[in-house]
């Protein structure tokens, strides 16, 4: 009896195996092309396409496409196309890409996901702002606008050999050119701003704003990496209000939060950066008919 109940359950399954297989669209020789295969390839294509393909026709003319699609890839298996080196190559760099890309949305989701959770703790309240303006009342009373030109590179060595040529009276925007790895600025002669007070990274602004007009730097660090900066001018600008001045503020004190967090977990993580490990395997500056590669930046590798 318990055999009979088992051959039934078994029988009962390939029944329900063969109602959940999808209907057999084509064969091609051992290759099956089913209403699922159907559905997936088409659902890949542009609307336009889809509203075509959902006449008799066009649906008839897909199913066909895949036909012909398939036949061209039994073909090539059976000539042996996947055994050759080539392929087997390409196959595998590939397969590496798509690995990486991989890696790449997952780290990019986390971090999406994460900044989404630690949101509410970078995020300026009202107090924040209004504490944070009147703290800094003469800078909004009187404010100033400045303008400024500098030289950035990655390297030290790079800002000092460019700092030694100014000295020596070389031309700002020679140089600039030359040495500036900074492709939002370069192109005008290493022109930034005019800015505010508040709106650069520390570092840079403390220098820049004590500066006299037409005053020169030395090298100054900032996270972006070392700059000459060429004090151009400033003038006074008309008073701001709390209204005005509210979503620039909000974006300061919600750097401020950002980087203040970030620092900490840079501390409890560890971190440490042998940037010499880098010197065989980086790229040497661009020259003066050379274009420079733009990466994620604001208006200046100095700004926020």
């Amino acid at each position: 009896m318990k055999k009979m109940l088992f051959i039934a359950a078994l029988a009962a399954a390939g029944i329900m195996a063969c109602k959940d297989k999808a209907p057999v669209v084509a064969k091609v020789g051992s290759a099956e092309i089913t209403q699922e295969t159907v559905n997936q390839k088409l659902a890949a294509m542009p609307p336009a396409y889809q509203n075509f393909a959902a006449t008799p026709l066009g649906k008839k003319q897909f199913v066909d496409s895949i036909v012909r699609e398939t036949i061209m890839v039994e073909s090539a298996k059976q000539a042996g196309i996947a055994k050759k080196p080539e392929y087997s190559e390409a196959l595998k760099e590939f397969e590496e890409s798509q690995k990486r890309q991989l890696e790449d949305y997952k780290n990019g989701l986390l971090i999406e996901s994460y900044l989404r959770e630690i949101q509410p703790t970078i995020t300026a309240a009202d107090a924040d702002i209004e504490a944070y303006y009147k703290d800094n009342k003469e800078s909004f009373d009187n404010p100033v606008e400045y303008t400024a030109r500098h030289i950035l590179t990655s390297d030290k060595a790079a800002a000092e050999a460019a700092l030694d040529e100014l000295q020596k009276g070389a031309k700002f925007d020679e140089v600039v050119k030359k040495y500036s790895q900074d492709g939002g600025s370069a192109e005008n002669g290493g022109l930034i701003g005019p800015f505010k007070r508040g709106e650069l990274v520390p570092e840079f602004e403390k220098v820049a704003l004590e500066l006299k007009d037409n005053e020169m730097s030395g090298v100054v660090e900032t996270q972006y990496g070392y700059h000459i900066i060429l004090k151009v001018s400033q003038k006074a600008i008309p008073a701001v209000s709390f209204e005005q001045a509210a979503p620039l503020i909000k974006r300061i004190v919600e750097k401020e939060k950002f980087d203040k967090w970030f620092e900490s977990k840079k501390q409890s993580l560890g971190v440490s950066v042998n940037y010499d490990a880098l010197k065989d395997n980086v790229s040497q500056p661009a020259q003066e008919d050379e274009e420079y590669v733009e990466v994620e930046e604001t208006e200046t590798a100095a700004a926020q």
